[in-house]
């Protein structure tokens, strides 16, 4: 349930920080405020302006909105693996994790405001609204379509994908040619992401297990460690900031947190255990927060207490995908009733596209600027963060293969790579300059 960040228990009066995203009893933070004028948790400043009190109807105490559990003879597989996740153990976290997480948090909240100013080689509005249809490029098997994840090292300008046909893939943006498929799971593989600049790729499965490739001096990637902690389908991985440490979300209804540390292996730390069903899981830019999806709820975690902050009540139907903006003050919630944007200084939703206008949404992703917005469903969206509600551009793929699973931009948004729930490719969108035919 939601709790203070300095007492750990249910606060009478809730606030919340609009630096940090933590909940505080308001007396106890307001006592920290006057004594030292620094947040307790993270270290930062923190003046009485930076707190604003939780009072919007979207966010609830999560043990008000937690789904009711059924008992084991139910025939449902998701509520089995329920029932099986709470009387699981949860180990806590070693010291030394907790304190490193808190400390990343403190650098990177640092890092990003020396470094909020936008890149002025950002793509324009008026080069978004120029970008077409470039090239497919098929690189996963065609007798088992379908990519559903995907993720970019724009410092070695490779993309990864993942697809149903089990296998993963690397594909290199400059020669146009595969550069590794990682073959080894036994089913669909629903989540991929790099790690160290593309040093490593972390993948999630249908077939219950996560897998860590490393790679080779020449560029192909061998398959590092297994983990088949999770007994249910795994939905999403996500790395986090500090680029240490990795968290996996399952069907099982637990979140699981590794260490990148160790050559040998990949450490188990922790679990949690609960009633939700997680579809996908992201970390906040600060690395001390995590947000999860159950049905049509968005979760967040702080991850070295292993316990959850506060629950949003985003959607009617179950989400998709969800995005942190680089700055930390913007979410973007995906489902099939549309996409919300949500500013998190003041917990609140700043815009609804709704599903007239985006159908089956199920991908969302920021560019690193912050300051446009990708959806995918039926066709791909680009939206200006700060702009009207239409989007800049929308994109689309001639055949008939489904909508689209995943979208994400590419450097500086100069292109962006996107791929469909029943296709085979890899798709770009970008300029015509270079353009294969």
């Amino acid at each position: 349930m939601m709790k203070c960040s300095i007492s750990n228990k249910v606060p009478d009066e809730p606030v919340v920080s609009k630096t940090s995203g933590l909940v505080f009893e308001k007396k106890l933070i307001e006592e920290r405020i006057r004594v030292d004028g620094k947040c307790p948790i993270t270290g930062g400043l923190l003046t009485m302006n930076d707190i604003i009190p939780i009072l919007t109807g979207k966010v609830q105490n999560s043990s008000s909105v937690a789904p009711a559990l059924k008992g084991p003879s139910s025939s449902n597989n998701e509520t089995s693996s329920c029932v099986a996740a709470e009387e699981s153990a949860c180990p806590p976290f070693p010291d030394s994790i907790t304190k490193d997480i808190k400390f990343n948090q403190r650098c990177l909240l640092q890092t990003r405001k020396r470094c909020r100013t936008i890149s002025p080689s950002l793509a324009t509005v008026d080069a978004l609204r120029g970008y077409i249809f470039n090239k497919g490029y098929t690189i996963h098997k065609t007798e088992m379509p379908g990519v559903l994840s995907l993720d970019i090292d724009n410092s070695k300008d490779i993309i990864a994908t993942g697809g149903a046909d089990a296998n993963a893939v690397v594909f290199d943006l400059l020669s146009r040619k595969i550069v590794s498929t990682l073959n080894g799971h036994s089913e669909k593989v629903t989540s991929v992401k790099f790690v160290n600049k593309g040093e490593l790729v972390v993948t999630g499965s249908g077939d219950n297990t996560v897998r860590v490739w490393k790679r080779s001096e020449k560029g192909s990637y061998k398959c590092k460690d297994i983990v088949d902690h999770h007994t249910a389908e795994v939905r999403a991985v996500t790395v986090h900031p500090s680029q240490k440490y990795f968290v996996t979300a399952s069907l099982d209804c637990t979140w699981q947190f590794y260490d990148l540390s160790s050559e040998s292996r990949v450490t188990r730390f922790a679990c949690r255990k609960g009633s939700e069903s997680f579809s996908t899981a992201v970390f906040h830019p600060d690395g001390q927060i995590l947000g999860t999806c159950a049905s049509g709820l968005v979760q967040f975690w702080d991850v070295a207490k292993q316990d959850d902050i506060l629950k949003i009540d985003a959607h009617t139907r179950p989400v998709t995908s969800i995005a942190f903006s680089e700055n930390g003050y913007s979410l973007a919630t995906a489902a099939g009733d549309g996409v919300k944007l949500w500013d998190l200084r003041f917990l609140r939703n700043m815009k609804t596209f709704p599903s007239d206008d985006i159908s089956q949404t199920r991908s969302v992703d920021f560019d690193h600027s912050g300051k446009y917005l990708a959806t995918g469903g039926a066709s791909i969206s680009i939206y200006e963060i700060g702009a009207s509600s239409d989007p800049v551009a929308i994109f689309s793929h001639m055949s008939s293969t489904g909508d689209f699973s995943c979208v994400k931009f590419g450097k500086e948004a100069k292109y962006v790579a996107a791929a469909r729930t029943l296709g085979s490719k890899l798709l770009l969108f970008g300029t015509s300059k270079g353009k294969d035919s």
